[in-house]
């Protein structure tokens, strides 16, 4: 394989530093640094359906896939941002974290675990609390 062919495929997919996060549009995007101190702007974070969040921006890192192999093409597949893992998760279980430490549990048992350092807020279709 010549040079060229090789650097192509080392770049397809990478672990790679993110910041400038922006989540006004169409897609939530923010800057991906391809190398050591070259980065890409306006880069779309793919996210699951049915979830949103923005990620700290303080040590925030994500999988990064060129399309095509093409530098100028990319998207970011999945980004974290290990400060503020959960994690003591239990086969089956699902959780929201935010950086302060809030957290909502759903277990595989059916319970729901939900905790906030300053308030709760729970609004239905009529206004009412079921």
């Amino acid at each position: 394989m010549d040079e060229e062919t090789a650097g192509k495929m080392r770049s397809l997919i990478r672990r790679a530093n993110l910041k400038n996060f922006k989540d006004d549009g169409e897609t939530q995007t923010c800057s991906v640094e391809v190398a050591e101190g070259i980065w890409r702007d306006d880069v779309e974070v793919a996210q699951p359906y049915g979830s949103v969040g923005q990620v700290p921006e303080d040590g925030a890192i994500g999988i990064v896939v060129s399309i095509g192999a093409d530098e100028g093409d990319l998207v970011v597949l999945s980004v974290a941002n290990p400060s503020v893992r959960m994690g003591a998760a239990r086969e089956g279980d699902v959780g929201l974290v935010n950086r302060h430490g809030d957290r909502m549990t759903i277990s595989d048992g059916g319970v729901l675990d939900a905790q906030s350092a300053v308030s709760m807020t729970f609004t239905t279709a009529s206004g009412h609390l079921k």
